[in-house]
């Protein structure tokens, strides 16, 4: 994102618990203006601070993994809620950009992709409180603001698929719900498609979906990951009732230990919910985006960056 927006010309603050990652991590040769805080309440003068005189706050961030509803909801929520009190004092004017999540719409309704205006029906604790964080925004925001609301991220840099290529590197990839078709978008095309929408204040206050517009099913894609290694690795289809049983030991691991893990049962109630499709209306008909690259190109380009950035070990 930050990349993206230095790109098109703008002047970018980036919020960071550790500022000095931005100096010596990905983002080491962008002309960031690092503010050291977070999303908590104690932060709430840096907050305002970094949005004084913005003319866009993009909020990006975000917990993706937790052990309750609660959880979700303390850093989703109210974090949320912190950000938009502070940038009220010292940005009231800002055009607001929320990148929420298509977990907080929930799954395609009987096969059907799910449109713009479409109620929410959220299945996880995870899209339960992106999707509060969207009400927050519209109700408390009154200046102009869009949720942007990305299907599942991929690229590189970004975490979103490392587990199964990680799994592709050992020799085989899990797949649960082979049969469901699921949607993506490449990190740095979601990057663009936001940075234009900071331009775009006409397009304000609307809840829109993020994603290229061809589906892929769950089984064609790990297949596609499988294939990424100098010697392919193996897919291995689940069934459903080995999903739910591996998400409520999970659960019950993070009950008895306090630790977090990525896949518990919440998080196997959401791969079990059916085709998670949308309609991206607004980046086939409002925003001049370049195509996006083909999927197994992009999968291959991360799984390349992967590997050179010594997040995978062959």
């Amino acid at each position: 994102m930050a990349r993206a927006l230095c790109e098109a010309g703008w002047e970018v603050r980036a919020l960071a618990r550790r500022p000095q990652v931005l100096s010596s991590g990905e983002c080491r040769d962008l002309p960031l203006e690092a503010v050291a805080g977070d999303l908590s309440e104690s932060s709430r003068a840096a907050l305002a601070d970094a949005c004084r005189g913005a003319d866009a706050i993009v909020h990006v961030a975000g917990l993706v993994k937790a052990r309750s509803l609660e959880g979700y909801r303390e850093v989703n929520v109210g974090g949320t809620q912190n950000l938009l009190r502070a940038a009220s004092e010292s940005a009231p004017g800002a055009f607001f950009v929320l990148v929420s999540s298509q977990a907080a719409a929930g799954p395609a309704r009987n096969g059907r992709p799910v449109e713009e205006g479409d109620p929410a029906h959220p299945v996880s604790w995870y899209g339960q409180s992106k999707l509060e964080a969207e009400e927050a925004v519209a109700s408390d925001w009154k200046g102009p603001w869009f949720v942007a609301r990305p299907a599942v991220v991929y690229g590189p840099g970004d975490r979103g698929l490392l587990t199964l290529f990680a799994a592709a590197a050992k020799g085989f990839v899990p797949v649960p719900a082979g049969g469901s078709r699921v949607q993506l978008i490449e990190a740095s095309q979601a990057g663009r498609a936001i940075t234009l929408l900071c331009g775009r204040p006409d397009l304000s206050r609307r809840v829109a979906f993020l994603c290229d517009p061809d589906p892929v099913r769950i089984s064609e894609l790990a297949g596609l990951i499988a294939h990424l290694p100098p010697r392919h690795a193996r897919t291995l289809a689940l069934p459903d009732f080995v999903v739910r049983a591996v998400g409520r030991v999970a659960s019950l691991q993070e009950a008895l230990t306090g630790q977090t893990l990525a896949f518990n049962v919440d998080k196997a109630r959401e791969v079990l919910a059916g085709d998670w499709l949308c309609k991206p209306e607004l980046m086939q008909r409002d925003l001049s985006l370049p195509p996006s690259s083909p999927l197994d190109y992009g999968l291959k380009k991360t799984w390349d960056w992967y590997v050179s950035h010594g997040w995978l070990k062959l």
